[in-house]
């Protein structure tokens, strides 16, 4: 082969070469690829069907682009357990449907992971695809709840001005909640959260014993510990705080039964001067602080 015969074989190759990186970058263009007909499926990724009211209902929405044969299906293991949609020939627009978590006979399932079956079909066009979606409904755990009144401890136990210090050891993970409830009222007159709380993970907080800008009167508050699960479970522990603002010494004085004397201090465990003016109220704690949610007596 001569020099002139192969440098028109190396400029033919380069040329078909060329030709065929041209088309594959044309031919997209010439045949563009057809839009497809369901052009959004979304769905709730976990539900408690339990009856509480909170997420019992899963949404499904389905976005079809034009005409066309919609079958959304609840499956397991290859079993059809519930038909959510089933249309001949759906409209362009959304298809939205709620499932309760009940089987095509009307019984609630078990809890597990289940599948979202999608399947439309538009003339020669066809779409397929899946989503997972979970059922839960076990309540998650609170492994502890500890409540320390503060204004009945030494003082060497004592941050500032905390009257109640929370510890919370949630079992699961979950959205936590903590609450100050007032001794005869379920209106929380403090609340923290929701914050995320991770399993076995402690969570504390205290509180300065104030509502809206003033101190409380003294007595036994409740404090609420709320753990909520991304199934909208919810779990409620409840203990109780002594909030009191000032921390006393019992001191006997004389003859037993006779004459009984109080020293006074702040919460921070500082002496209050003998000269300060001293409105004293003297209340009888009925509950114990950190067990039981009795109310106060007042003598």
């Amino acid at each position: 082969m001569t020099q002139r015969t192969r440098t028109a074989v190396a400029a033919a190759g380069t040329l078909v070469l060329s030709l065929v990186a041209l088309a594959v970058f044309v031919l997209p263009f010439a045949f563009p690829t057809p839009p497809p007909i369901i052009t959004r499926f979304q769905a709730t990724q976990v539900f408690s069907p339990d009856g509480d009211g909170r997420r019992d209902v899963a949404r499904v929405s389905v976005r079809v682009r034009e005409p066309s044969e919609v079958l959304v299906e609840v499956r397991r293991d290859d079993t059809t357990v519930r038909t959510l949609i089933d249309e001949r020939r759906a409209p362009p627009g959304w298809i939205r449907v709620g499932w309760d978590g009940r089987d095509a006979e009307g019984r609630v399932v078990r809890d597990g992971a289940y599948a979202l079956k999608l399947r439309a079909r538009a003339g020669d066009k066809q779409f397929n695809t899946t989503r997972r979606i979970v059922v839960d409904t076990i309540t998650p755990t609170i492994s502890d709840l500890t409540v320390q009144s503060l204004g009945l401890a030494p003082p060497s136990e004592r941050d500032g001005d905390e009257e109640c210090r929370v510890t919370v050891v949630p079992g699961d993970a979950g959205a936590l909640v903590i609450e100050v409830l007032p001794p005869d009222d379920d209106a929380p007159i403090r609340r923290v959260g929701p914050r995320p709380a991770r399993a076995d993970d402690p969570v504390t907080w205290s509180w300065n014993g104030i509502d809206r800008g003033n101190p409380v009167t003294p007595g036994l508050y409740r404090v609420r510990a709320l753990l909520t699960d991304a199934a909208g479970n919810r779990r409620e522990r409840t203990e109780t705080c002594w909030a009191g603002h000032l921390a006393g010494t019992v001191a006997a004085r004389g003859a037993a039964g006779r004459r009984l004397g109080v020293r006074l201090r702040t919460p921070a465990g500082t002496p209050v001067d003998p000269s300060t003016p001293v409105e004293l109220t003297l209340r009888r704690r009925l509950g114990t602080p950190g067990t039981d949610p009795a109310p106060v007596s007042y003598t």
